[in-house]
């Protein structure tokens, strides 16, 4: 018995290690699809379920909900004696419906082309390809892609790039429709979309007239990551979070802007990862932006939502990825990863879960098109598909996937 207790000793720490850095990769989906997060202050436990309140109707667990402004399943925690009322919420996740795939569907691609340098290039036929199908089913929905000028706030088209030219091989070079609004000072670029039904309709409940700001922060800046680790600065200093503070406020006199140029049109946000941390701060300072649309993203630190209404919240609509590294796995401390520390503030609305089983080979086709890693990333990749399923591609591939739909890749 004591040589079996000394060869445990020396082998299970071994075992544990190659139990961590595999195990992520093919972590099976739960059976019933929902998983309950806690946002909570440390000093405050975990309460169990506590489904009879008065004040409250019950809700089946899965329906999709008829008020297009709520979430299912998501009920704010009681915090009476908090100063920011975000920093104590409870959110159940809930799983993807058809209608609501079809719904978020234009804004996940809305999402993904705002992080394309070119909406459309010759350079790379493959990326062509894929984009003139996507922006042709964004046009099937009434979606258009603003790449006009004059179609842009004139205080803004200083900062509007409509077109570009990129340098080939042998020194040629090609045209690319760009359409970008660079948020002046940051890294922060914005797309603009357009959905017109009927120019003339002034508040017809029934007709459909949408501007949405698709951002772009794939690569954030010190700014950016603020929002993500640190507290809304409460006095006027020369810092990075005072910097995210201007970025925010310049996104809302975008959406000002739009709102005098398109009266008849709501304001609608949307992003990917970082830039969905964006979209969720622009929420809470603009009134103007009336619904949020976010995908695989980071949740940001509580005190940029303090004081924002349930309403709003409500507003805010989170889908992502079932096994990517924000959400439902282990941090996986033997992978590159570990040098990048695991946020930890969590999304606090209610998130659609989307199935990624068996997605990961076709999410690796999409996401080659527009990466270009080293051999050791690929190698990472392969192991533990946590970073793939994150990315950009995996959002699209998904709703793509299982909405069925035969685009090219």
């Amino acid at each position: 018995m004591h040589h079996i207790s000394i060869r445990l000793l020396i082998t299970a720490p071994i075992l544990l290690c190659f139990l961590s850095l595999f195990a992520i990769a093919d972590t099976t989906p739960q059976a019933s699809g929902i998983t309950a997060e806690w946002t909570a202050t440390p000093e405050t436990p975990e309460q169990p379920e506590q489904p009879e309140q008065p004040e409250q109707p019950e809700q089946p667990e899965q329906e999709v909900p008829t008020n297009p402004g709520m979430e299912p399943d998501q009920t704010p925690e009681p915090n009476e004696n908090d100063q920011q009322q975000t920093d104590k919420r409870r959110t159940v996740d809930y799983i993807a419906t058809s209608e609501l795939l079809l719904e978020r569907y234009p804004y996940a691609l809305m999402s993904y082309l705002s992080e394309m340098d070119a909406i459309l290039t010759s350079e790379e036929p493959e990326k062509q390809i894929f984009a003139i199908f996507r922006l042709s089913y964004l046009g099937s929905k009434n979606f258009q892609f603003v790449a006009y000028p004059g179609a842009i706030p004139e205080q803004w088209q200083p900062h509007f790039i409509a077109t570009g030219e990129q340098t080939r091989k042998y020194g040629q070079t090609c045209h690319q429709i760009i359409g970008q609004i660079t948020i002046p000072d940051s890294n922060i670029r914005v797309r603009v979309f357009k959905l017109t039904e009927d120019e003339d309709a002034l508040s017809d409940a029934n007709t459909q007239n949408k501007i949405v700001l698709a951002l772009s922060g794939e690569k954030s800046s010190e700014a950016v990551q603020c929002l993500v680790t640190q507290s809304k600065p409460t006095h006027r200093v020369s810092s990075p979070c005072s910097l995210a503070v201007k970025h925010l406020q310049d996104i809302a006199d975008l959406a000002d802007s739009l709102k005098i140029m398109y009266p008849n049109h709501s304001l609608e946000i949307t992003g990917y990862s970082f830039s969905g941390a964006i979209a969720q701060a622009a929420m809470s300072i603009s009134e103007t932006i009336e619904q949020a649309y976010i995908f695989n993203s980071y949740g940001i630190h509580p005190s940029w939502l303090a004081g924002m209404p349930e309403d709003r919240l409500a507003r805010i609509h989170h889908s992502y990825v079932e096994g990517s590294f924000l959400h439902g796995q282990d941090y996986n401390l033997l992978s590159r990863y570990s040098r990048w520390k695991l946020p930890p503030n969590k999304v606090v609305v209610a998130g659609m879960k989307i199935p990624s089983t068996g997605l990961e080979p076709h999410i690796r086709h999409i996401y080659q098109l527009n990466h270009h890693d080293s051999w050791l990333d690929t190698f990472y990749n392969y192991v533990t598909s946590i970073w793939i399923l994150h990315s950009k591609e995996s959002v699209l591939r998904a709703f793509e996937a299982n909405l069925m739909f035969d685009f090219p890749w």
